[in-house]
Formats: C-alpha cells, sequence, structure tokens
C-alpha cells in the first residue's frame, strides 16, 4: 500500500483549534471485530474512520504520522482470509 493508497487527513478541531489525525483503519486491526469471527465467516472487517492522534499544531501531526507511518498502513488494511 502507497502513500496515497492509504486515507488519512488532518483537521483543525472546531471545539478547541487542536490538530488531529484521522484515519480509515481495520476494525479487526482495531481489535474491535474477532479475527476468529471473520476466520468463521460469521463476522466482516469493515473499515472505520477513527481519530488517531491529536497535536498542538498541523506540523506535529504530520511528523507523528510520518514517524508511525508503517504501522498505520498495517492498520490500514483490511483482514482478509484465504480460503
Amino acid at each position: 500500500m502507497s502513500r496515497s493508497e492509504f486515507e488519512y487527513d488532518i483537521c483543525q478541531r472546531d471545539c478547541d483549534g487542536a490538530w488531529q489525525v484521522v484515519a480509515k483503519l481495520s476494525s479487526v486491526r482495531l481489535g474491535e471485530t474477532s479475527r476468529e469471527n471473520v476466520k468463521d465467516n460469521v463476522s466482516t472487517d469493515y473499515m472505520r474512520w477513527i481519530v488517531i492522534f491529536v497535536g498542538k499544531s498541523e506540523k506535529m501531526c504530520k511528523d507523528w504520522v510520518d514517524r508511525q507511518w508503517d504501522s498505520l498502513v498495517r492498520m490500514g488494511i483490511p483482514y482478509e482470509v484465504s480460503h
């Protein structure tokens, strides 16, 4: 997955002016959906937009994304079972 394929955004919150990173992540990799249930076709992995970091500036958020890039990409890959 390349930087252009991973979906995330850095935006400023209206309530307090802080900056946040929101990303589209796998519910299985977040721990919301059981891997075993997905394997057994009881549940389906879904992608969810979630706030993953809040910083004081846009630059702080960009730096954080750069440092965490590999982990973020991994969490942004849908969980799939090969049959």
